[in-house]
């Protein structure tokens, strides 16, 4: 995701333009990776921000979130969604969830499921997630270097 500038911008843009909501509030960033979108909380006036990585890439983001002296805002939690207990998160008791969910073709991560899940544990009525919905627009082409490429790479599978 920081590779891709323009996604990343969309998320600042998204986060920032709209600090209102986030000011004082406790977010939740599934999924955080690099805690790129944790950070933008924080800076939005986020009161507390808990960043949940299942991979080892939670270091990463406890490291880059330190260097941006947020620690005291954001708490990294490398662990899965599913295994996070009350006495880590209340249910109910965040405000609004952040993540980048969508992954290729919207589903590709599966961390939509991840994301549904957090909502139904964690949000409080009437929370906010960001995003809360995506619009997925398809259209056929064909290009033959893309099918061999593909096609090479599952060749194995032929024997």
């Amino acid at each position: 995701m920081l590779n891709d500038l323009v996604r990343t911008g969309k998320y600042k843009d998204g986060i920032l333009n709209n600090a209102v909501d986030f000011k004082g509030k406790i977010v939740m960033d599934v999924g955080c990776g690099s805690g790129i979108l944790s950070i933008f909380a924080a800076q939005a006036g986020a009161r507390r921000v808990y960043a949940v990585e299942a991979s080892n890439m939670a270091k990463s983001a406890k490291l880059l979130i330190a260097h941006n002296k947020l620690s005291d805002i954001i708490e990294v939690i490398q662990m899965k969604i599913e295994d996070i207990t009350e006495d880590m998160i209340a249910s109910n008791s965040i405000d609004i969830i952040v993540s980048e969910p969508l992954g290729t073709y919207l589903f590709n991560e599966r961390m939509l499921e991840t994301y549904v899940i957090a909502r139904d544990r964690f949000l409080k009525p009437r929370g906010l997630m960001f995003p809360t919905e995506s619009n997925f627009f398809i259209m056929p082409f064909e290009d033959m270097d893309i099918y061999y490429e593909q096609m090479q790479k599952v060749e194995f599978w032929s024997n």
